[in-house]
């Protein structure tokens, strides 16, 4: 009882300080529409690419764990009281219109939470005993013990004598320790397997629904007079929105290959590869299809991008697939539309990956030794 209290509590203040996050960046942004879903899946990303920085730094500098969770406790503290002065007006005014927001869904709202918990329900039933898994929960649990970043094995909890590039340059393990040395009592396997993976399916199906926002927006004009609710303007985009999720979710629902999104979705989703393709690919392709579609919905493109990659770079080496996909789809768009003027902002929004890259090639030639013994 105990455990799952904790783990409850655990739950509830990192969503919570995800939203503030949010909050923040989107006060700093100037956004003039606000939505808790927008602010959380900000925050999100804005939290793990500035905790990437901050581990990183620790990692080899050969900080103790408990110094950077003291890092992060002060960093959380003050990014929520920024966020409860920069949202609470906000969040007051979610809360008053949520009836209102509610009937622009209509009832596929019922069906997509219906989703989302049944998606909960069986990550957090899942068990899984894989290498992976034991890498993901080991690294996170070799790390609470010894109080220390990085610097032994945890498959045979032997010393590293120098951080590999591919698992020292990702530092989303680490969280869990974080979190698992500030909550007393909280299990890094409860921490690592179910808290964050509720949140992460949770954060999945946000960008998924922003992505169908994206994509299946209208022209709704406002004009006129409107005799029902589904017809007033933002109804139909969100009812689109709101089917895509489905649609997603039963596409994922029977994945039964490690080709598709689905089981990384529902079997590993404590795992940054997941968040890579569940969450950074969707989110990223969102922007690239609004960049294309010249929409106005997020004014602030490739400062939305520069977080997700950002976030990217924490979660896994597989982020490099986000590069990818973002020159793919941006470069024709630049060329054919000759829009050179968004050349420095696709090349800025990337470059935390494109820093991790080269940062990662010069570790695997040798040429940066980081030693984890000095």
């Amino acid at each position: 009882m105990k455990i799952l209290l904790l783990a409850g509590a655990a739950l509830v203040i990192q969503l919570f300080l995800f939203l503030c996050t949010g909050s923040v960046v989107m006060r700093v942004r100037g956004k003039a529409e606000y939505s808790l879903s927008s602010a959380l899946l900000m925050g999100y990303f804005a939290y793990f690419g500035i905790f990437e920085v901050i581990c990183l730094l620790c990692e080899v500098t050969l900080i103790p764990l408990r110094t950077l969770a003291l890092i992060m406790a002060i960093f959380a503290a003050g990014a929520i009281l920024l966020g409860l002065y920069c949202g609470y007006r906000s969040w007051i005014q979610t809360v008053n219109s949520l009836r209102y927001r509610l009937k622009l869904h209509g009832p596929v709202v019922i069906l997509v939470l219906l989703a989302l918990a049944a998606t909960v329900v069986f990550v957090l039933l899942y068990s899984d005993a894989s290498a992976d898994s034991g890498w993901y929960v080991g690294t996170s649990a070799t790390a609470l013990a010894t109080n220390t970043i990085g610097r032994f094995d945890p498959s045979t909890g032997e010393r590293i004598v120098r951080f590999q590039a591919r698992y020292a340059l990702s530092c989303y393990p680490f969280h869990n320790a974080v979190i698992s040395y500030l909550i007393k009592g909280l299990p890094v396997m409860v921490q690592a397997r179910s808290v964050m993976s509720a949140i992460n399916v949770l954060i999945s199906f946000i960008a998924v629904y922003y992505l169908g926002r994206v994509l299946f927006s209208d022209r709704e004009s406002g004009q006129g007079k409107v005799r029902s609710i589904k017809d007033r303007p933002g109804s139909i985009t969100r009812r689109r929105a709101d089917l895509f999720v489905i649609a997603v979710f039963f596409l994922n629902v029977f994945s039964s290959t490690i080709y598709l999104p689905g089981i990384f979705l529902f079997d590993r989703s404590y795992e940054g590869k997941s968040l890579i393709l569940n969450v950074v690919l969707v989110t990223v392709l969102a922007i690239c299809i609004l960049l294309w579609k010249e929409e106005e919905e997020d004014t602030f493109p490739f400062r939305t991008m520069f977080w997700v990659t950002a976030a990217g770079v924490c979660f896994s080496a597989s982020s490099l697939m986000a590069l990818v996909l973002a020159f793919t789809a941006i470069v024709p768009l630049i060329a054919i539309r000759s829009k050179w003027r968004l050349l420095p902002g696709l090349f800025l929004g990337n470059v935390p990956i494109i820093a991790w890259a080269a940062v990662y090639y010069m570790m695997q030639h040798g040429m940066i030794v980081l030693r984890t013994w000095r």
